[in-house]
Formats: C-alpha cells, sequence, structure tokens
C-alpha cells in the first residue's frame, strides 16, 4: 500500500517520530479495509550494531541487511515504515526503496529530522552511536530534497535547540496519512516494471512461427492470389490472410524484412506485457497475430 522512509541524521529523535507515525497510523487503519497492518522496520530488526558504521567498510552488510527486510515487508496490504537510522542516510540507498516501491505500484513518502546523541551516550543508552559512528555518518549524510523523484512527497520535521530548550515541529500525520493511502501512485517505469510471465522461449517462438508464416505465403506466390488466401502453416492450422487487391505481391526480402520488424517489435512487447503467449496453443496464436499484422501492414 504503501511505503514511509523516515531519514535524518544519526543523533536525530528520528525513532520518536516513527513510533509516532506509527501510532497515528495504526489508529487510523480501519477506514481502509484493504490494509491488513502497519508495520515500523528498524535497524534492530535485523540486529545491526551501532559499531558497524564506525566505518565505510564495515556498514555495507549492515545497510545491505536493513534494504532487503523492508522489501520482504513490502506489499500491497501494509503500510511499512522504514525507520532504518543510518542505513537510510545515503540518498542511494533511499533510491533503492523508491524503486522497490514503485516495482510493486505502492505509494512512497519520505519524512527528515533532526536532533542529538549526546544525551544517549551521557545515559548509557545502547542505541547511542559511538563518537567515530557519528562523526562517519554525519559526514556521509545527503539530506533529503524535494528536487529528486524518489523523495517527493518530503514532509520535513525539525527539532532545534533553544533558550527555552529543545523545540520539536509537530509530525503532519494528517497530510502523511494522505500521501500513504489517497496520493496518486507514481507508475512504474520501464526499468522498474514488474516482467509479466511469458514462455521463457518468446524469442525463439516468435521466430520460428513467423518463418513458417512467411514460407507458406511464399508458396502462394506462384498462384498470384489476391483477395483472402488460407495459408497452410507447417504444423498449424489454415491461417487467413487478406492480400491487398491491384498490388504486386511482396517480394521474399520484402516478407523477411517486415517479418524481422514484427518479431522485433513484439520481442520488445512481450517483456512487459502479456501478449498471451503462455496461451495453450501459442504457435497458432502468434501465427495469426503475424498473419493479421502483415494483412495490416502491406494495405497501409
Amino acid at each position: 500500500m504503501a511505503l514511509v522512509i523516515v531519514t535524518g541524521l544519526p543523533c536525530s529523535g528520528r525513532t520518536t517520530r516513527a513510533k509516532e507515525i506509527q501510532r497515528a497510523f495504526q489508529a487510523r487503519i480501519a477506514e481502509f479495509p484493504s490494509l491488513g497492518r502497519v508495520v515500523r522496520v528498524s535497524d534492530d530488526d535485523v540486529h545491526t550494531e551501532k559499531q558497524a558504521f564506525d566505518s565505510q567498510r564495515t556498514e555495507k552488510s549492515a545497510r545491505a541487511a536493513y534494504l532487503s527486510a523492508v522489501r520482504r515487508a513490502l506489499d500491497h496490504k501494509s503500510i511499512v515504515i522504514a525507520d532504518g537510522g543510518a542505513g537510510l542516510n545515503i540518498k542511494g540507498y533511499r533510491y533503492e526503496l523508491w524503486c522497490a516501491a514503485r516495482e510493486l505500484g505502492i505509494r512512497c513518502a519520505t519524512e527528515l529530522c533532526r536532533t542529538w546523541n549526546a544525551e544517549r551516550i551521557a545515559t548509557g543508552a545502547v542505541d547511542a552511536y559511538t563518537p567515530t559512528g557519528l562523526d562517519e555518518l554525519i559526514a556521509r549524510f545527503e539530506e533529503p530534497t524535494p528536487a529528486s523523484r524518489w523523495h517527493r512527497p518530503l514532509f520535513v520535521m525539525t527539532t532545534t535547540q533553544g533558550d527555552a530548550g529543545i523545540d520539536v515541529s509537530p509530525t503532519p500525520l494528517d497530510d502523511l496519512w494522505h500521501a500513504v493511502t489517497q496520493a496518486e501512485v507514481q507508475a512504474p517505469k520501464v526499468v522498474t516494471a514488474q516482467r509479466h510471465a511469458t514462455s521463457n522461449n518468446s524469442l525463439e517462438l516468435l521466430d520460428g512461427v513467423t518463418q513458417r508464416v512467411v514460407a507458406a505465403l511464399q508458396e502462394q506466390r506462384a498462384n498470384t492470389p489476391q483477395g483472402t488466401v488460407q495459408l497452410a502453416v507447417a504444423g498449424l492450422a489454415p491461417v487467413s490472410l487478406t492480400l491487398p487487391a491491384g498490388r504486386a505481391f511482396p517480394t521474399p526480402a520484402r516478407l523477411q524484412t517486415l517479418r524481422r520488424q514484427f518479431v522485433r517489435v513484439y520481442a520488445s512487447k512481450s517483456e512487459f506485457q502479456d501478449l498471451g503467449l503462455a496461451h495453450a496453443a501459442p504457435e497458432q496464436q502468434v501465427a495469426q497475430l503475424f498473419a493479421a499484422w502483415l494483412q495490416e501492414t502491406l494495405a497501409s
């Protein structure tokens, strides 16, 4: 249903925000019968130690484990809150999750918030980062920006230190809820589109059947046919094709050119669209499709 990416400096009150969002969404989940759950995925779920982020060399496996956990949680009946801390402070990793959301055709929103880690260290909190790890993560933190399409819609929440203490901006829960339940879903691009199941040998199928159709059509050449002919395609039932009146019969070279065009176009389509090549009689279907395409092309 939706993915909410919660990110910020590693010294932030990010998890507090994420839990607030989780509680608010769980209270509203009954408004959408299609929703089954609200799940928050944190670093703790993949048992990531804070020391793993002390250097770029050791953090790679920790980030990969976290991103895999979020991917596993994504589905059309869930709101997934990615509260990954350091695992999401680099835009490339947020882009990966955005692509994963688009692959499934679900919504995605990003939230940014900031505060400090020093209080956690002072109290001995187990979720505090080491000074070295904190310095490394702050140096590599890439702030989300609405200029990047995988950060839209972006909700910015700040936490600042003033004379009167810590000032925390309110979480826009209503706007977040609308974004993850009612906002327009971005259509997947070709590179992220889910591929429909087709025959494993679709290209071989297209090439072989079209060769047989062309061979059957060339056998009709001696009869200089006009109008509708029944092509005796080897191994298949007769295929009907109407030749345009008043035009010369296409040459073998012309037929081969048209055949290659058809294979190129439909091999590309079969990778992303359901052409029905898993039909009980795929060869017959391809032969009829090619004959209809030839008929239209020769008449134009």
